[in-house]
Formats: structure tokens, sequence, C-alpha cells
């Protein structure tokens, strides 16, 4: 009689220890991983922006080479030229704008602003206008700027002076965390040599527009005579739709 033959072992299977294990170290691994990956592509959305923010200073600086070595000036008369705008704070990208030297309005938002609605603008200066003298509906009616403005500055201002901010500044040199582009992050800036840097805030980083000394405020570090004027599309800030004037400082 032959033997029977053996029966066919079982299939290996997790037990529900193992199970849970693997579970845990799945769960450890995302815990660090999904931070880091939100940490470099956060950090790589402010190189763009700084990059941004450093091409609209260039554009600004050619602008005054052109222009009497005059900034950008929402609140001059010849400038940006008869262009139309739901606010004042509109016309400094605008002047750029009308003279060809920045056209894409991706270079007003950022991706890491709560306040971006997400859709970029179809252009600064509306196509169906062949003057050119008005601002196109999807760059003012969406989302604010991530940006704040100097108007008023000269090419020979000093080269301390701040020609452009990320939104949400207060005067106390921090940024505004519900306002605030990056919350109370901190931000950008742009000053009249060129140079673009981050600030987790500016207590004592600014220059005094009369003593020289070290200040939080930015308006204090502003020329008086004019007198300068912050722009901002969206209120947070220590500037505004329609402009606030620079401070004599200490």
């Amino acid at each position: 009689m032959s033997k029977s033959s053996p029966h066919p072992r079982a299939r290996a299977a997790f037990t529900l220890i193992e199970l849970l294990t693997v579970i845990a170290i799945i769960g450890i691994l995302a815990s660090i991983v999904i931070p880091t990956v939100g940490a470099v592509r956060e950090k790589a959305q402010r190189a763009v922006d700084a990059n941004n923010l450093r091409e609209i200073a260039k554009a600004a600086l050619l602008y005054a080479a052109d222009h009497n070595d005059r900034l950008p000036d929402p609140a001059a008369p010849s400038q940006p030229g008869g262009v139309t705008a739901p606010s004042p704070a509109f016309l400094w990208p605008a002047a750029l704008a009308r003279q060809g030297l920045l056209t894409d309005p991706g270079f007003y938002f950022s991706k890491s602003d709560p306040q971006f609605n997400g859709t970029f603008p179809d252009a600064i200066l509306s196509r169906n206008d062949p003057s050119r003298k008005t601002l196109d509906a999807s760059f003012t009616g969406a989302s604010p700027l991530a940006w704040e403005f100097v108007g008023g500055l000269r090419a020979g201002d000093p080269a301390s002076t701040p020609i452009a901010f990320t939104r949400g500044l207060r005067p106390d040199g921090t940024w505004d965390p519900d306002k605030g582009v990056y919350g109370s992050a901190g931000g950008f800036v742009a000053f009249l040599d060129g140079h673009v840097t981050f600030y987790a805030e500016l207590t004592q980083k600014l220059v005094s527009n009369r003593s020289g000394e070290l200040v939080d405020n930015l308006l204090e570090s502003l020329p008086t005579a004019g007198p300068a004027r912050v722009y901002a599309t969206a209120n947070g800030g220590i500037g505004s739709p329609d402009g606030v004037p620079a401070e004599a400082g200490p």
C-alpha cells in the first residue's frame, strides 16, 4: 500500500502583532517624511518668491533710469500715465508693465500666500485696451498682491532704503500671523541697492531716516521729503491701498 501524500503546508501569513508593527512603522515614517517634504516645498517656494521680488526691484530701478531717477510712484500725476485702477496700490506694478519692464503677473503672487486663490491672473494690463491704460480684472479682482510697495523713491536715496517687501509687515517689525504671506514666520525685503533678504523680524534692522540709528518700523527708514508712501492691496501691514506716508525716525 502506497503512503498517503503529506498535507500541503498552509501559506505563511502575518500575525496580528506583525500587522500592527508594520502599521506603526509606516506611521512613524510618514510622520518623518511628510513634514520634511512640506519644509522642502516651502523652502523652494520662498526661493521663487525671493527671485520674483529681486526682479521687481531690478525693474523698478530700470524704470528710474528712464524717469528722471524716480522709481514708480502712484502719487505722481505723470505716473503711470493715466492708468485706471481700483486703488492706487495697483498703479505701482502698472507703471512697470506699461514700460514693458515686467509684464508677467505671476511675479506678484506667492503660492505660499494663504490669501492666494491658486489661479494666476491672465495679465497685468488689459489686452482689450490698446491704450494700455486699463488694468486686467484678473489682476485686481482676485487675490491681494504678495508685496507692499514704496512709492516716491529716487535712485539716489540711501542704499538701505526698502523698495518693496512681503505683505503683512507691522510697525513693530513683525509680520501679521493672519495677513502675512508666510504668517508670522517673516518675509522678504528688497532694498534700493538691489539685494533681497528674508527676515524673521525687522527689530533694529532698518536704518532711521534721520539719525542713522537702527529702527523697527519700516516707515521710519523711508525718505520723508515728498514723502515716500507704502502701498498695499490688502490691509494688515503698514501699507494701505491709498498709501501710508513715511514717518520721521528717531
